[in-house]
């Protein structure tokens, strides 16, 4: 079997917060859920030709759409910014990105809901939620900095202004401690039971060893017995029959 180049596997890193610490983070998420909520709308609403360019190209289009700069002063929807002042640019793009997977998720399944694709035949049309999964994606350098793996420092929201917060790590997997594994940007995942983040890791397993050759016997109780010699890649380097009446009969004889 071929070993895979490379496979992403996540981890949850527990974050110990303070009250203080925890109603930021929690006023973080909760203007991040409602950016992806007012970039769903525009999204959906330009669907038609968003849907057609890749990721890199989607980006800077919505934001042609929705973000207000010297260089474009005129825009489709000037709310965004007003609504959200200083929103950090790298978390616009992230609540960008995330939208337009949500769209695009909906999209797919409603036209398959539409042809009849259907699990039950009474089963309700697929729904655009925006809320499901969305968790803020943090980019290392503009909205996170870690301090050894006892630390993060987190920008979050104030309800005003956006600052650092230096939150305590408590538990972590042993992932960052292999040299040829990649950390990606973790997500900052919060609700009433649980506070982490979700690091995923981009990770290059070792090459499997070649193992020893592996002999299987088919016994073949009525018909002739097969002995193959087989190789680690699954190459039969070798194969023999045996027939019952001949060989026992010859191996009796050889007994008495």
């Amino acid at each position: 079997m071929k070993t895979p180049t490379k496979i992403i596997r996540t981890d949850k890193w527990r974050l110990n917060p303070t009250p203080e610490q925890r109603l930021r983070l929690s006023e973080t998420v909760g203007v991040y859920r409602r950016a992806c909520r007012y970039l769903v709308g525009i999204i959906y609403t330009h669907w038609s030709e968003l849907g057609e360019l890749t990721a890199d190209q989607l980006t800077p289009a919505v934001e042609k759409l929705m973000h207000q700069t010297r260089s474009r002063p005129n825009i489709k929807y000037p709310q965004f910014n007003k609504t959200f002042y200083k929103f950090p640019s790298y978390l616009r793009r992230a609540a960008i990105a995330f939208s337009a997977g949500q769209v695009s998720s909906f999209v797919t399944r409603y036209r398959e809901w539409q042809s009849g694709n259907r699990k039950r035949r009474d089963a309700k049309p697929p729904r655009l939620n925006a809320d499901s999964g969305c968790y803020p994606s943090l980019y290392k350098g503009q909205c996170y900095k870690l301090h050894g793996y006892d630390q993060v420092e987190i920008k979050v929201f104030n309800g005003s202004d956006w600052l650092w917060t230096t939150v305590q790590i408590t538990g972590l997997r042993e992932r960052h401690l292999v040299a040829s594994n990649k950390m990606m940007s973790p997500s900052l995942v919060l609700n009433e039971r649980v506070c982490h983040l979700s690091v995923p890791f981009i990770c290059k397993p070792e090459k499997r060893k070649p193992e020893a050759n592996v002999t299987a016997v088919d016994l073949g109780i009525n018909t002739t017995a097969t002995i193959a010699v087989v190789t680690d890649s699954g190459t039969v380097i070798h194969r023999e029959f045996v027939h019952p009446g001949r060989e026992c009969g010859s191996f009796l004889g050889r007994a008495s």
